[in-house]
C-alpha cells in the first residue's frame, strides 16, 4: 500500500494534475489548457477520488472538467481514472474551496458541483460546511450569468440548510428533491463511491445564480 507521500508524488507526475504553478492564472483556464474560450466549464468541488468528475467528463466531452479537492492523495485515485479514460477535457486541481475568489475571475464557470459533502452537524462546525455564506458568495462570484450550483447530499439536515441558506442570498432553487430514488439518480450521474457504501436516500438541489449588479471581490 502506497503511503501518503507516494499518493502525492503519483498525483503530482500526472499530466492530469493541476498544483502548483500549473495552475492556470484567474480567466486563464481555458486557454492554459488548451480550450477555446468558448468552451464551458464545470467545476466538482471536493470530488475525492474522481468518480463523478470522469463520468461528467465522458458525458459532455464539449465541456472542460475541473476536480477539485484539498487532499492530494484522493487524486491520485482520480488521476489514474483519467488517465484511464484518456479524457482530454479533465483535470484535477490540489485546491481549497475558500480560494476561489481568487482562483477565477468573475463569470469564469458555468456549473459547480457539490457531491455528498461533508454535512458538519454540529452548529459550531457550520462554517466548514461548502453551503454556508462564506462559499456561497463566492460561487456567485465564479459563476456565469444563469450559472447553475448542483448539490447532492444523503443528509437531511444540510439538504434544508442549504435551502435557507440559498434562499437568504436570493438564489433560485431551480428544483429541490428530497428524495432522488435510484433511476432518477443514475439519470443525473454516476453514484458516488460514498453513496454505494451507506446506501439510503439522496436529495438534490439545483439553484441558479442571482442576476445582480457585479460584485466587487
Amino acid at each position: 500500500m502506497r503511503s501518503k507521500r507516494e499518493k502525492r508524488q503519483r498525483y503530482q507526475e500526472s499530466p492530469y494534475a493541476l498544483w502548483g504553478n500549473r495552475i492556470p492564472m484567474a480567466s486563464t483556464w481555458r486557454k492554459s489548457l488548451g480550450h477555446p474560450e468558448t468552451v464551458p466549464l464545470l467545476l466538482e468541488i471536493g470530488c475525492g477520488k474522481g468518480e463523478f468528475s470522469v463520468f461528467i467528463a465522458e458525458k459532455r466531452p464539449e465541456w472542460l472538467i475541473i476536480g477539485m479537492d484539498r487532499k492530494a492523495e484522493r487524486l491520485q485515485t482520480a488521476v489514474l481514472r483519467a488517465e484511464t479514460h484518456r479524457l482530454p477535457n479533465l483535470y484535477f486541481w490540489h485546491g481549497d474551496a475558500q480560494t476561489l475568489h481568487s482562483a477565477f475571475a468573475q463569470g469564469e464557470v458555468q456549473e459547480i458541483w457539490l457531491n455528498y459533502p461533508d454535512p458538519y452537524p454540529k452548529a459550531r462546525h457550520a462554517k466548514h460546511r461548502l453551503i454556508h455564506p462564506r462559499f456561497i458568495w463566492q460561487y456567485e462570484w465564479i459563476l456565469s450569468e444563469g450559472g447553475l450550483l448542483h448539490i447532492r447530499t444523503d443528509d437531511e439536515g444540510l439538504y434544508y440548510y442549504a435551502q435557507e441558506q440559498l434562499h437568504a442570498a436570493s438564489w433560485s432553487v431551480e428544483q429541490a428533491v428530497p428524495l432522488l430514488l435510484d433511476r432518477a439518480e443514475e439519470s443525473l450521474g454516476v453514484k458516488t463511491e460514498f453513496y454505494l457504501k451507506r446506501g439510503g436516500v439522496v436529495r438534490y438541489l439545483c439553484a441558479k445564480r442571482p442576476v445582480r449588479r457585479l460584485l466587487e471581490c
